[in-house]
């Protein structure tokens, strides 16, 4: 716009409608107790607005948003086996259950000569309820339809503390509501596990209080970045194994419920490192760690991932079509887990990846690589399955791949 302080206006309006079959008829099961299959159906869409507004010093974003999520699907059981053999039975796996977000936002920045402030905040109204309760979620929760109200803000400034480095500090208030799944999942596995989920439409909204202090030096050819940080949760919302609760299918090892934990703290920190070498190369290092502790039940907080350091090599020839890269990566033990939830503990790894990308032309570029080369037989933590069959979900091992980009 051609206005003194407003410079532009962008509105974005988007749908994502989504049908998909899940089943277990490819599931190599000895004996086949029964075949299940579940047709789901998802909707997503909304849109937002936001304004900017330059001033001499200052920098003006706000704007509103909506957005809607739904799902619905219902999950058919054929018994194949057993003393109920021939018997078909239906669930309710989402029971129709949606969320509506309406929120307004703003953030302020401010540059002076060597501070930058930066004020953020947004308000959220959530909705949510389910269309078609089934009797036995019913029996758990008797009320469904809940309206909740988000308020979060921030505030930092980062300052030029030297001609080569800055120091941030930033404080932050976060809430949000329970998403579909936590709220309104029915005794139905979505996660890495065979526990069955079931959702809780009471869960207060999970509030993260924290603070980072950021460092950044840069000189010549380095660049070093370091965020340390704290926060403390609030109804942090997870979800524990409730022996109480009857899964709908027998082999599942149980069912998780979804909860608030009401007191939890977290703590870490992120360090990267880039610094340009002689012969053409440069190093990256990268290396991240956290903490977090359940006040509540003085154990870990599940689904944390343990210490990752990264070193990656590049090289930079024949004026930059020539690329070389190598990469390394360790990944710790995770054994700090959550009995709660069902953890089971993670092993290290180490991996050794090596890649070689050459331009052929101003259009095309061709890659060559192998990743795992010492074929490390691994698996992520956040990936693992818990409990259950204690069989955890292994990733690739050794791979080559071979590729060409043409860009027009």
């Amino acid at each position: 716009f051609d206005k003194d302080h407003l410079a532009s206006w962008n509105t974005t309006i988007f749908a994502s409608f989504v049908d998909h079959l899940m089943d277990n008829l490819l599931k190599p099961l000895d004996p086949r107790m029964l075949n299940a299959a579940t047709n789901a159906k998802t909707s997503n869409y909304g849109g937002r607005t936001e304004g900017i507004w330059n001033f001499e010093t200052a920098n003006l974003f706000a704007g509103l948003d909506f957005r809607h999520e739904g799902a619905e699907g219902i999950r058919t059981r054929e018994f194949l086996m057993g003393p109920n053999a021939g018997t078909i039975v239906s669930d309710n796996a989402w029971q129709n259950g949606r969320i509506d977000k309406t929120a307004v936002f703003g953030e302020y920045h401010l540059n002076l000569e060597k501070t930058r402030f930066v004020v953020s905040t947004r308000l959220e109204l959530n909705r949510a309820d389910i269309a078609e309760p089934t009797p036995e979620f019913s029996l758990v929760y008797d009320d469904t339809q809940v309206t909740q109200l988000n308020p979060s803000i921030s505030l930092g400034a980062t300052q030029n503390v030297a001609d080569n480095f800055t120091m941030g500090l930033w404080l932050g208030r976060a809430q949000r509501s329970a998403g579909l799944t936590e709220r309104f999942i029915n005794y139905f596995p979505v996660g890495q596990d065979p526990f069955e989920l079931i959702g809780n439409p009471q869960l207060n909204p999970e509030i993260n209080n924290q603070l980072d202090v950021t460092f950044n030096w840069r000189k010549n050819s380095t660049n070093l970045n370091i965020d340390l940080f704290a926060g403390y949760l609030q109804d942090f919302i997870s979800s524990i194994i409730d022996p109480n609760l009857t899964p709908r299918i027998p082999a599942s090892p149980g069912v998780r419920q979804f909860v608030n934990i009401e007191d939890a703290f977290k703590t870490g920190f992120e360090i990267n490192w880039t610094q340009e070498l002689v012969l053409g190369l440069q190093q990256r290092v990268g290396m991240a760690y956290t903490y977090a502790q359940d006040l509540e039940r003085d154990e870990p907080l599940p689904e944390i991932a343990p210490l990752d350091f990264r070193y990656t090599l590049i090289g930079n020839y024949s004026n930059g079509k020539l690329q070389p890269e190598l990469a390394f990566r360790h990944v710790l033990e995770q054994s700090r887990i959550s009995t709660e939830y069902g953890e089971t503990t993670t092993p290290s790894f180490s991996l050794l990846d090596v890649k070689l990308t050459y331009e052929l032309t101003d259009a095309a570029r061709i890659t060559l690589g192998v990743n795992n080369i010492f074929d490390d037989n691994y698996y992520e933590h956040l990936a693992r399955s818990v409990r259950g069959n204690n069989q955890p979900i292994f990733a690739p091992g050794r791979n080559a791949f071979a590729s060409i980009n043409f860009i027009f």
